[in-house]
């Protein structure tokens, strides 16, 4: 592995290791029952793993409840959320468990998170706390690709590919599957006072299964393109919900 590949990897975990001791220092909930609600909904629909044809991955839903949160909870609860929906995506069900791949996951999704909270607050100033479903959108946008950039770069430094090249190929793929989610988060979140959002979590989440069920069928109908083996340092680093550019 590549210095520069070392360098970015340890920025990453350090960058994400600090937010994770912000949101510690700083921790409120003004609303447990809701919290809870959205980081049960959140680590059960982070082991609904799709997997995408020609790409030797696959993504969860687990995002969709983590938009719910970004509209209604504190910054030190969606740090939490977020950091619970990484750790259940990459150790539920895994083959095999590798702490550098689990950690940069983790680091990597708490990251796009807190960013896409903080960041869509201060586009919208005082007007954030009444535009939930304004907020919700606007985050799920920021989310996207902060949290593209941050797996490609990855995969592109590991494998020795062309970043913007990876980065083309995983926006593609991520790109309607993200949209369908930040739609339905918007729409929750303008049915159901922040109060009750979690009240809305529990309509969405059949939906979600729905979905999830939906993706698997089509996915074994779907002839995936032929992908060759990746190398063992680029298997360790990118997270079992993360994308992978066919070869």
């Amino acid at each position: 592995m590549s210095r520069i590949a070392k360098g970015y990897i340890a920025l990453v975990l350090c960058s994400g290791a600090a937010v994770l001791l912000l949101a510690a220092r700083s921790w409120s909930s003004a609303n447990l029952t809701q919290f809870l609600m959205l980081l049960g909904f959140a680590a059960v629909s982070s082991t609904l793993k799709i997997r995408i044809p020609g790409i030797e991955s696959s993504m969860s839903p687990s995002f969709v409840f983590l938009l719910l949160a970004m509209s209604c909870s504190s910054f030190s609860e969606v740090v939490v959320i977020a950091l619970v929906a990484a750790l259940f995506q990459s150790l539920w069900a895994a083959k095999r468990v590798r702490i550098i791949q689990v950690a940069f996951s983790a680091a990597a999704l708490v990251l796009s998170a807190s960013f896409a909270f903080e960041f869509s607050r201060v586009l919208l100033g005082a007007s954030a706390s009444n535009s939930a479903v304004i907020l919700a959108v606007l985050a799920g946008s920021l989310y996207l690709p902060l949290n593209t950039a941050l797996v490609s770069a990855v995969i592109g430094l590991v494998e020795g590919k062309s970043l913007v090249q990876v980065a083309r190929v995983c926006s593609e793929c991520a790109l309607p599957y993200f949209m369908s989610g930040i739609v339905f988060a918007g729409l929750v979140s303008s049915a159901f006072p922040r109060s009750t959002v979690w009240n809305g979590a529990v309509a969405l989440f059949p939906i979600v299964v729905l979905g999830y069920l939906y993706s698997q069928i089509r996915t074994r109908t779907v002839a995936p393109a032929l992908i060759q083996p990746v190398s063992m340092e680029a298997e360790e680093l990118v997270e079992a919900g993360s994308y992978r550019p066919p070869r």
